[in-house]
């Protein structure tokens, strides 16, 4: 079975103006990535009032170099769209997967509408690895990990980023996303490699939870003149912005 693992980057969430497409097509059975394919978007990349509105617009240098060395090939949006449905259907892809699925489809779907051109996902079903993911590596070892390398969401939930996800399978914390698509593409094909390896079903779409609670015990108190009354151990975010002690007067 041939897959697609996809990835892209755009301007920003707000605006979803798509500059960066990469992907893999990769045999399941013989675990080999059989194409790479990295392209650039012209309509953005020549548009420099919105390119420098990029939240990585930083990395221009990068892909300037990529296309010198004819890494990455630029093209119009619809161009590159006509040749992933020519590649799919040559390579007979089954299926599509990207990391935070919905972010990708949707931008896949808003630049297809906007550039007016046929969206090469039509057909092929897109499910998202970070499920698969959650569902088969986070586990205790994965967690003590996670706190140990301090690898923990805003809201104080475990990380569970494509970035922190590759630290924990390579075992290298130095590793950084670099954010450009075929760079991520190929590091998102090795965590769902490594999930059907531990008996993932691909062809049936599993759903990401929002975050993985950090649950941490705590102690619930109830005292009265100073005297405890009541001393439960509680778990998880019931507690986490209140008070744990509770004083009643007399």
């Amino acid at each position: 079975m041939n897959i697609c693992i996809f990835d892209t980057e755009t301007v920003s969430l707000d605006k979803p103006y798509c500059y960066n497409i990469g992907f893999t097509i990769y045999n399941v059975e013989n675990e080999e990535i059989l194409l790479k394919a990295d392209y650039v978007v012209e309509q953005v990349w020549h548009n420099l009032a919105l390119f420098n509105t990029a939240y990585y617009a930083d990395k221009r240098e990068i892909y300037v170099g990529y296309m010198r060395s004819r890494k990455a090939t630029l093209d119009k949006f619809g161009y590159i769209c006509q040749r992933m449905i020519r590649l799919f259907n040559e390579y007979n892809v089954e299926f599509a997967y990207a990391y935070n699925s919905a972010f990708d489809e949707r931008v896949f779907n808003f630049n297809c509408d906007w550039f007016k051109c046929a969206n090469p996902f039509d057909n092929v079903p897109i499910y998202d690895i970070r499920g698969y993911a959650i569902d088969k590596l986070v586990n205790a070892e994965y967690k003590a990990f996670c706190e140990e390398n301090e690898y923990y969401t805003e809201s104080g939930n475990y990380s569970t980023t494509a970035e922190v996800m590759t630290r924990y399978i390579t075992k290298n914390t130095d590793f950084v996303e670099e954010h450009t698509a075929l760079s991520d593409s190929l590091i998102e094909t090795e965590i769902l490699k490594k999930c059907i390896a531990l008996g993932s079903n691909i062809t049936e779409d599993k759903k990401a939870p929002k975050s993985i609670e950090k649950r941490e015990e705590r102690i619930f108190r109830v005292t009265k003149n100073g005297k405890e009354l009541l001393s439960v151990p509680c778990f998880g975010a019931v507690f986490y912005k209140s008070k744990m002690e509770v004083r009643l007067k007399s």
